[in-house]
């Protein structure tokens, strides 16, 4: 049998048990203190005016029933406890009872008490069944004994009182207090309930753009969480219309080499065997689009790696690495030339891998869009801030209002997606990627006299 889950509690639930068990310590504690006082005050109180009741008896020099019968009838009984006294002496035993500030001599009560069987407990404290606890003591001088038994009625009873009143108070705060609890709790969760709402109806379109929510201005907590909300809300909306800019657009540059491909593949069974020489033409045509598709696709998966990619770096010599590479390289650009400007011993934290894809990807691009006559700079300097790695062109140059788009998926500057110029558009989105992963920056600025200088940046510690 499935097992019920339990109900998660609001913020007036949690309030209102919070506010409850503060209530109930600060009461308890309090109580208990007060009980605490007043007891042990009442309790030295009583106990002083035993001490004093048996002093007096002790003095009094008790050696028969006049002069007991003197000692009583003189004597100030301070005490507000009931009390029994017995006195021994060698001709008799006496007895007299102190109650409702009268004193009687060998009362009915007093012997009813001494017949009981008492029951000693801690110290002082005894129990006589029918009576109650009683404070006792007992003191012999020669012939005589004194005993006294003080009662603990009175104390108990005024404690019982005082427990009352206590619970009376206990559960009229608790009552105040879950009223109040009840109000705070309502006028603290209004904004996070107000936040709920916005939440739960806001569009669960995943096509459309969500919206953003309205956030309330205090408490602090919830104003920072709804902006934080609203911020992630932003940057999925921004990924949305990434995603279906990439969407779109992927479907268009596969959708044009795929339809070039069926169209020679048709020629070829239209006029192949009337017209055999259209048969290599179109072999090549279907060949270099199916290379375009491929290039397309590889850099689609490059794409797809580096979003999701999590790699290690480590201490790279970067003025090594950009030599190789630039002595590699320039072969491949002829009749351009590549014109290197290097600093030696400059080391970073990267990725070896994949710094030689961006620097490959920069140069591809450089050379893409360079005149044939006109060279290519790669560079690498460093200051006391930061290491700054460089790719200069002298070609065309991009406008200043989309310098920043071209690092999007499947963007071109001529916006026409001509095939003059060789790609996907997908090279400088991985490029910008990898270097995000090896923790640097890129930004491109025009070069002088003309054209674009791309520079990758990583500050130094």
């Amino acid at each position: 049998m499935p097992t019920k889950k339990a109900a998660t509690p609001t913020y007036e639930q949690l309030i209102n048990q919070a506010v409850k068990r503060l209530v109930l310590t600060i009461t308890l504690a309090i109580s208990a203190i007060i009980l605490l006082v007043v007891g042990t005050q009442q309790t030295i109180n009583t106990t002083h005016e035993a001490h004093d009741l048996m002093n007096s008896l002790h003095q009094a020099n008790i050696k028969d029933v006049p002069s007991f019968i003197h000692w009583n009838n003189t004597t100030t009984r301070n005490s507000k406890q009931p009390a029994f006294i017995r006195v021994t002496t060698s001709d008799a035993t006496l007895t007299t009872t102190t109650k409702n500030k009268q004193t009687i001599l060998t009362s009915p009560s007093s012997k009813a008490f001494f017949a009981k069987n008492q029951t000693k407990l801690l110290g002082s404290l005894v129990y006589v069944r029918g009576f109650g606890f009683f404070l006792a003591y007992s003191q012999e001088d020669g012939q005589n004994t004194y005993q006294l038994w003080v009662s603990l009625r009175r104390l108990i009873n005024s404690l019982l009182v005082l427990i009352a009143l206590i619970i009376i108070v206990m559960l009229a705060t608790l009552a105040l207090g879950t009223w109040w609890a009840h109000r705070l709790a309502l006028r603290l969760s209004a904004p996070t309930i107000a936040l709920l709402h916005e939440t739960k109806y806001t569009s669960n379109d995943p096509e459309a753009d969500q919206p953003t929510l309205t956030v309330p201005n205090s408490p602090r907590e919830i104003t920072d969480l709804g902006q934080a909300f609203n911020e992630l809300l932003v940057a999925q909306n921004q990924r949305l219309q990434h995603e279906r800019q990439f969407i779109s657009d992927a479907s268009h540059e596969l959708r044009t080499p795929i339809a070039a491909i069926r169209g020679n593949l048709s020629l070829i069974r239209r006029r192949g065997d009337a017209h055999p020489e259209v048969v290599p033409e179109s072999l090549s045509f279907i060949d270099e689009e199916s290379l375009r598709m491929q290039h397309l696709i590889e850099n689609l998966l490059h794409l797809s790696r580096a979003d999701r990619a999590k790699i290690e770096l480590s201490d790279q010599d970067l003025s090594y690495l950009v030599l190789q590479l630039g002595e590699h390289y320039q072969p491949l650009l002829a009749p351009q030339t590549l014109k290197l400007a290097v600093d030696s011993n400059i080391h970073i934290k990267g990725n070896a891998e994949m710094l030689q894809q961006i620097i490959v990807a920069l140069l591809d691009n450089a050379h893409k869009y360079t005149p044939h006559d006109q060279p290519i700079t790669l560079g690498l300097t460093q200051t006391d801030q930061q290491i700054q790695l460089t790719v200069a062109d002298l070609g065309e140059g991009i406008p200043d209002d989309q310098k920043a788009a071209v690092f999007q998926r499947f963007y071109r500057v001529d916006q026409s997606r001509s095939q003059a110029i060789e790609g996907s558009g997908l090279g400088l989105a991985i490029v910008q990627q990898l270097v995000t992963l090896n923790q640097a920056t890129i930004k491109i600025v025009n070069n002088h006299p003309h054209g674009s200088l791309f520079t990758i940046i990583w500050p130094k510690n």
